[in-house]
């Protein structure tokens, strides 16, 4: 993982305390970062792909929603993330991020376990929905923190800690449209927890977003999951969220 002096600098420039600032380092998530290629280092291995066709299973209809990205969990090395990811299979993530406050049809998440016999396919109807033009996205691994904080008993320089992180973290942290694992990436709501998804270890899965995948005003979706269920391969009791940047 990526040096986080430019962090520490930075806190040390605005006169925070030191051992908050490493207590605050203590909480840094290892994330598995999808890029475009030249957004990312140019040697990362290929992990997923960004628009293009879904490759669905064959006995499955394609969901009447946007396609907007898949995963390739084999290409997802050990330590990438701290999730129990399974160990290959594919992740299909799917959105409608025009009217994502519809109800409960707005997303969908497929897992496609290996081996499973797939096409490339468009859903029917009169009205299908955009085909986002498909790049390849290559994988990073960075390091990744909250970007807000509020000022606690543990952390009385919270809400400065998450504005530090705010300002430095393109120094170590890569670009890119999809993040799987680590802290979510919170513009206005925390989609793990200033929603009520109920009790259990709820953690991000992935948060897709970027202005070749949203209509209208740019935008994220996260997927959240508890950790029990990613582990047994429970992805349909996974919940999206949506909120707009900025």
């Amino acid at each position: 993982m990526r040096s986080m002096d430019p962090f520490r600098d930075e806190s040390r420039s605005r006169g925070l305390p030191e051992d908050q600032v490493e207590r605050w380092l203590g909480t840094v998530r290892p994330c598995a970062m999808l890029s475009p290629a030249g957004e990312g280092p140019p040697d990362g291995p290929v992990a997923g792909r960004l628009g293009g066709l879904p490759p669905m299973p064959e006995d499955e209809p394609v969901p009447d929603l946007p396609f907007l990205a898949s995963v390739d969990l084999a290409a997802i090395p050990p330590g990438a993330t701290d999730l129990p990811l399974p160990k290959d299979g594919t992740l299909l993530f799917f959105a409608d991020t025009e009217d994502p406050w519809s109800g409960d049809d707005w997303s969908r998440l497929i897992y496609v376990p290996v081996g499973t016999p797939v096409s490339e396919r468009a859903p029917g109807g009169e009205w299908p929905p955009q085909v986002h033009p498909a790049q390849d996205l290559r994988l990073t691994i960075d390091p990744s923190l909250p970007n807000r904080g509020s000022d606690t008993e543990e952390f009385p320089h919270g809400s400065e800690l998450g504005s530090v992180w705010w300002k430095t973290c393109g120094e170590m942290q890569t670009d890119g449209p999809v993040q799987l694992g680590g802290h979510p990436w919170v513009w206005n709501a925390d989609p793990i927890t200033e929603h009520d998804h109920g009790p259990g270890d709820w953690v991000l899965l992935a948060e897709v977003g970027g202005e070749d995948l949203t209509e209208g005003e740019l935008g994220i979706v996260y997927w959240v999951i508890r950790r029990d269920d990613l582990a047994d391969r429970r992805f349909t009791r996974a919940r999206a969220c949506f909120d707009m940047v900025g």
